[in-house]
């Protein structure tokens, strides 16, 4: 969980598998699209937006607790925290976040299909 520090309060964030289907769902993307896009070095406005206020919903979801912000709330929160462009940030810091627990998520699954396919060969 990524946890965006504002002046009076602490946003959790939280990408997986729920986040990954609900930015593709909001988009209107196929999942192949998604990493294309995750693998550009620019994104837009939008995109950002909706990868935080995802994130934000994901948790909550995760938590058990109710979603309380919408996407306006999101933009202020990427305001309070010094915008996109600041490159040490923290909205840097939670695109790689989601990026590092995308490549994760791919590469477990890979080498447990790995094993899968092992031990039929072997058996």
């Amino acid at each position: 969980m990524f946890e965006l520090k504002l002046n009076n309060k602490t946003i959790q964030l939280k990408w997986g598998t729920w986040a990954m289907r609900e930015f593709c769902n909001a988009k209107d993307i196929t999942i192949d699209k998604y990493f294309e896009l995750l693998s550009n070095t620019q994104f837009d406005l939008d995109i950002i937006i909706k990868l935080v206020h995802i994130g934000y919903k994901s948790a909550c979801v995760s938590n058990k607790q109710s979603i309380e912000y919408d996407e306006n709330d999101a933009c202020d929160w990427i305001d309070e925290v010094g915008s996109i462009f600041k490159t040490d940030g923290q909205i840097i810091d939670y695109v790689k976040y989601i990026v590092e627990t995308t490549v994760i998520n791919i590469k477990g699954n890979s080498k447990e299909e790995k094993k899968k396919s092992n031990k039929i060969k072997l058996g």
